[in-house]
Order: C-alpha cells, then structure tokens, then sequence
C-alpha cells in the first residue's frame, strides 16, 4: 500500500519500479492510466483513483551529467538531498531550496515547490530543458511541449525523467535566526526581503511573537549548527494547547517559557544543510502565494482569526516570499508573490480552520501551492492563471484518453 508522508492520502494499487528507460516506456505504454510517486510529500489527492502507480526510485540514470554554461542535466526523480551533495562534488549548488529536501525534483519541479527569497524563484524555473515519456509510451523534449509548460505540470503531460538545471558555484550560508515581536516583523518584512538574500518568518501562536529568519552568503569558516529544536517546539506548543482546555493561564504560561527559550542562532554552512532541515512531526498543509502588496493586510487578519476562532491550532504559521516567474501553471507567474502557509497536525481535522480562511486568500488573489491542500475547482483556477486553458488544451492533445488523470485531477483541469 502507498501512503503519503502526511499519511492523509493512501492507495493500494500495485506498484511498478521499473530499471531503465525502456522498461518505463513499455510500462507507461499499458492502457491502464498511472500516476507517478516520489516523496509522498504532497498532501493532495492526486494519486488516489490511479490504476496504478510507478515508483522511479530506482529508475537507472546518473545522478549529475556534465556541467556546461552553467547548467546540468539531473536525474529528474534523485531526492534533492541526494543531488545536493552529487552537485557540490563538482563544485555546483541550486541557487536555491525549500526548507525540506526529501521530495524528488520532479515533484517539487511539477508542483512549483519553493524556498524563500524576493529575487529568487522557485525551483521550477530553473530548469531550462526537459525530457518526458508521454502517454503512449514515446520520448517528449521541449520541442514538443514549450519550456514555459514543461516547468511545472503535476505530471499531466508525461513523466518527467531529466532536467537540465542552472546551477551555481557552491557557496555557503550565514543563517541568522531571532525571536521578534509580530508587530516590527509586520512592520519591517518588505524591508527584511529586501535586504537579504533569504528572509522568512513563523508566527507562533498566541504568543504576539515570530521567529525571523535570514540567510546570506558567506565566506567565513563553517561553524557547527545549533541542536535543531524545532520538533521539540512544536511538541511544547502541542503541550501548552492541551493545557489550555483546562487552564487558559497555563497555557500562557507555558507559550511565555517556550519564547523565554528560544535563542538566537547564527551559524555558517553549506548551502543546501543550512537551507533545508528533518521534519520529524507529520502535518497537513495548506498554502496560498499573494501579490506582496496586499499580503499585509491578509496576514493581520489571518493572525485575528486564528486567535480569535481557533484556538486548537499550535502549529506555526509559516511567511516566506518568491520571485516572479514565466510558466504557465506557476504561482509566480507575472510577479513575486508571498506564500502565508498553515499547518494543523497530521491526525487532526482541518477543515474547519482551512475552510475559514481560504476565503481570505482567493479574495485577495491569491494562488494555491499546487502540492498542498486547497478546495479550488477548474472554474477557480481558470480565473486565477492567464495561461490555464492553453495547458489544458495542450494536456488534451498529448494526452487525449486521460492517461495520467486522476478523478481529483479532472476536477481541476477539466471543464
């Protein structure tokens, strides 16, 4: 049986682990429609309802090919922990990553997954060609399916096998990390973007305070990384709301003695160790990307309604920004856009504080991150991507008997 890493999405279909090139092509070929895994970690339910699933884990590719220009073609399903390290053996890195490098690079590509950054984009757009094996089974580049397309597809016009990336010389990282109060981080985060080269932040709730983050290249000697305490962060968060059933006092008084802990960090590593980390404690999630000068506004009524209406939510609400970008189906497109995430725990219900606060992101234009959990509809998303129906239109030429479509997927890609 296959599970997602949220364990909120399951299937007990068969799965193929094909070898090679060839041995994909013939199984891609079978009438049966498929869709692909990676990480599982996406929390959506696109694979459910697949006839069956492929596993390219072990699909036999290299790793890295040869560096030229400033690009590298990759083996698109390696995990990008496993490229991370594979790229600074020849003195490469990604210019830049998310906070969780579990996932494939074909699912963080195709679901447009991003780190933080005002001038830099998600990973999606730094792949500059691709090769996919298409519905019947035959081998698709960017001369069939343009670039802008090819970037970011949830798997719906083939299963991508490479990439080619840009890369950059492998570099180090300063990581800086401070408790603040929430309002000088409201006050202050478009300047906070625009002076660093990283810049997020995680609201914790009910507290009135935020954990900033900045990262900025580095040439001083690596230095060895704090003991990471996030898990034990959120399991005192967990805590303190679990006291707060009983003792509102006691809740406070325990969110007033996790803030009292928490001290600065500031620290130098590689890139990739420095950017990304383990996520130990299972969480669903949902994230929505806003044009930056609006998002403002939104946060502070997010912030009103969490503490005003939902007072069983412990988890930390996660603010990042991302540079604009071409594709067609990124939620970059036409511009930079801030990403304002929710967390709830993995075992618990969360649609009531989803469902409440969904409405303020699309009244405000914001697009859904395409791995994480939202209630949109093609009606929905037509409206919100200028190009949509020109990747639904191509999706239906390339694949015209729904090889790779899941009934969830029709939802959202069928009129």
């Amino acid at each position: 049986m296959w599970t997602n890493w949220a364990r909120n999405e399951t299937a007990t279909v068969p799965i193929a682990r094909p070898l090679g090139l060839e041995q994909l092509r013939a199984t891609v070929a079978e009438p049966e429609n498929l869709r692909v895994v990676g990480a599982g970690h996406s929390f959506t339910p696109i694979v459910g309802g697949a006839e069956r699933i492929l596993d390219l884990s072990q699909l036999h590719l290299p790793t890295v090919g040869p560096v030229k220009d400033g690009q590298v073609w990759v083996n698109a399903n390696a995990r990008l922990r496993d490229l991370s390290p594979a790229l600074a053996e020849q003195g490469l890195a990604f210019r830049n990553l998310g906070d969780i490098n579990t996932q494939s690079l074909a699912g963080a590509a195709s679901t447009a997954t991003h780190g933080t950054g005002r001038t830099l984009p998600c990973l999606a757009a730094e792949i500059t060609d691709a090769k996919f094996i298409g519905a019947t089974g035959d081998m698709l580049t960017t001369s069939q399916i343009p670039l802008e397309m090819a970037q970011v597809t949830l798997g719906l016009l083939g299963i991508l096998t490479e990439a080619r990336i840009n890369v950059v010389p492998k570099y180090n990282l300063r990581r800086q990390v401070t408790l603040t109060d929430l309002s000088d981080v409201l006050s202050n985060m478009h300047q906070n973007w625009a002076e660093n080269r990283n810049f997020e932040f995680f609201y914790i709730p009910f507290t009135g305070k935020a954990v900033e983050l900045r990262h900025a290249v580095s040439d001083a000697p690596e230095s060895k990384a704090p003991r990471d305490l996030d898990m034990l962060a959120v399991k005192v968060l967990k805590l303190a709301r679990n006291a707060g059933r009983f003792s509102p006092g006691l809740r406070n008084l325990l969110l007033n003695l996790l803030t009292l802990a928490q001290s600065d960090e500031d620290y130098v590593g590689e890139s990739w160790r420095v950017l990304c980390s383990d996520r130990h404690i299972r969480f669903k999630e949902m994230e929505y990307h806003l044009p930056a000068d609006i998002a403002g506004d939104v946060l502070a009524e997010v912030f009103l309604r969490l503490e005003r209406d939902h007072k069983d939510i412990y988890f930390p609400i996660e603010v990042r920004q991302t540079a604009g970008d071409t594709a067609c189906l990124s939620p970059f497109q036409g511009g930079p856009r801030i990403s304002i995430a929710l967390h709830t725990d993995a075992g618990e219900d969360h649609s009531r504080y989803f469902n409440a606060l969904e409405p303020l992101f699309l009244e405000a234009g914001g697009r859904p991150h395409w791995g994480k959990m939202h209630s949109l509809s093609y009606k929905d998303l037509s409206g919100l991507y200028p190009d949509f129906d020109r990747f639904c239109a191509l999706r239906e030429e390339l694949d015209p008997k729904g090889k790779f479509m899941t009934p969830a997927l029709a939802r959202l890609f069928r009129p």
